[in-house]
C-alpha cells in the first residue's frame, strides 16, 4: 500500500515537472524573427528615433501609430534614443526592429568604417525620407563669419555618439580643424549648445537635422543667429571624398532673422530596419506608408515635404527584399 502511494506520487510530480516543462518551452519559443510576441500573440515591434525635440522623434510616432494601425497582429512603438549611431546599435543588438538613422552613419556601419570601424553591422533598408541640412549656428556680434574662423573656438558638436558629431567631426577636418587641436569639440546635444552659446561658454553650435528644426527656430526666436555657410568648392570636395554628402540650401526665410538663402552641406536620413525581419512583413509596412497611409506619414513633420516615393529606395544600405518588392511592383525602381 505505501509503495503504491509513493509511486503515485512520484507520477504526479513527474507530470508537474513536465507541465512547467512545456510552458517554459512555449514562452522560450514566443520571439522569432526579431519580434516579440505577447500572450495574445500580438507581435511588439519597436522603432528608435532620436530626442524628442528633432524630427525623428514626431515621425517616428506617427509611423509607429499608423503601422499598429494598419497592420494585424503587430503593435509599434517609437521610443526616443540617442540618434542615428545608438539606433545602429540598438538594431545590431536586436534590442530594436527599425530606426531612424543618417546616410552618413548607415554608410560607414555597413562597410564597418569610421566609429564603425572593424565592426561591420548587418543592415536592411526600407526607404529614404528628408536630407538633414548642417547647421553651424553662431550669435552676429561673435566675429565669426566663415568656418575656417571656427579655429581656436570651443564648439557644441552634438550629444556623444549622435550622427551631428561624427558628421561635425568629418567636415570640420575637411577645414583643417581637427577636434581639440584647432577647435575644442564639447559634446552636448542641440539643446545644451544652444543654451552654452548664449552663456558664453561655446562659440558655435551645430545640429544636423531635417527642415525646419524646432530647435534652430525656439533659438531664432529669442536671440539674433547667423548660419554659416559653405563654400560651393568645399562641399564638392566633401562629395567626392563621402559619397553621403549632398549639396543643399537652407531658404531664407525658415528662420527668424535669416533672409538670405544659406548653402551647406546635407545629408540624407534612411529609414533602417532589422534584416531578419520577415519579408511579407516589411513588405506591408513599406505599402502602408508609402500607399495606403501615404498623406498621413508625410504629414507627421514639416521635413517630410521632401519625402517621396521616387526618392525612397535610394537607400546608403541594401533594400529589404519586402521593400524591394514593393519599389519594384510601383516602378520606382527597376528589375
Amino acid at each position: 500500500m505505501f509503495q503504491s502511494k509513493k509511486i503515485k506520487m512520484i507520477c504526479i510530480i513527474g507530470a508537474i515537472v513536465l507541465s512547467l516543462g512545456l510552458l517554459v518551452g512555449c514562452s522560450e519559443s514566443s520571439t522569432s524573427g526579431g519580434t516579440n510576441k505577447e500572450a495574445g500573440g500580438t507581435k511588439q515591434l519597436k522603432i528608435v528615433t532620436a530626442t524628442t525635440t528633432g524630427a525623428y522623434y514626431p515621425i517616428g510616432g506617427v509611423m509607429a501609430s499608423i503601422l499598429s494601425e494598419e497592420l494585424d497582429g503587430y503593435n509599434f512603438t517609437a521610443e526616443a534614443s540617442g540618434g542615428s549611431q545608438e539606433n545602429v546599435r540598438l538594431i545590431d543588438s536586436g534590442q530594436a526592429h527599425i530606426g531612424f538613422v543618417g546616410s552618413d552613419s548607415a554608410y560607414n556601419a555597413y562597410n564597418g568604417l569610421e566609429s564603425f570601424e572593424g565592426k561591420k553591422v548587418e543592415l536592411a533598408g526600407l526607404s529614404r525620407i528628408y536630407p538633414m541640412p548642417f547647421h553651424i549656428v553662431v550669435l552676429p556680434d561673435s566675429g565669426i563669419e566663415t568656418i575656417e574662423d571656427l579655429e581656436g573656438k570651443k564648439v557644441a558638436v552634438g550629444a556623444p555618439g549622435s550622427g551631428t558629431s561624427s558628421k561635425a567631426k568629418i567636415i570640420l577636418e575637411e577645414f583643417g580643424l581637427t577636434f581639440d587641436k584647432k577647435i575644442k569639440a564639447e559634446y552636448l546635444n542641440f539643446s545644451e549648445g544652444a543654451e552654452a552659446l548664449i552663456d558664453g561658454n561655446v562659440d558655435a553650435v551645430i545640429i544636423s537635422v531635417g527642415l525646419p528644426s524646432g530647435n534652430v527656430q525656439e533659438l531664432a526666436t529669442s536671440h539674433d543667429i547667423k548660419l554659416l555657410p559653405f563654400e560651393k568648392e568645399k562641399v564638392n570636395k566633401l562629395k567626392q571624398k563621402y559619397p553621403y554628402f549632398v549639396e543643399a540650401v537652407i531658404p531664407g526665410g525658415t528662420y527668424n532673422g535669416i533672409t538670405e538663402d544659406v548653402n551647406v552641406v546635407s545629408v540624407p536620413t534612411d529609414i533602417l530596419v532589422d534584416p531578419d525581419l520577415d519579408e511579407e512583413l516589411v513588405y506591408q509596412m513599406t505599402k502602408t506608408l508609402y500607399e495606403t497611409q501615404y498623406d498621413k506619414f508625410v504629414a507627421s513633420h514639416a521635413s517630410m515635404k521632401d519625402s517621396t516615393l521616387e526618392i525612397a529606395p535610394n537607400t546608403s544600405v541594401p533594400l529589404h527584399p519586402g521593400a524591394e518588392k514593393f519599389y519594384k511592383e510601383k516602378g520606382v525602381l527597376k528589375e
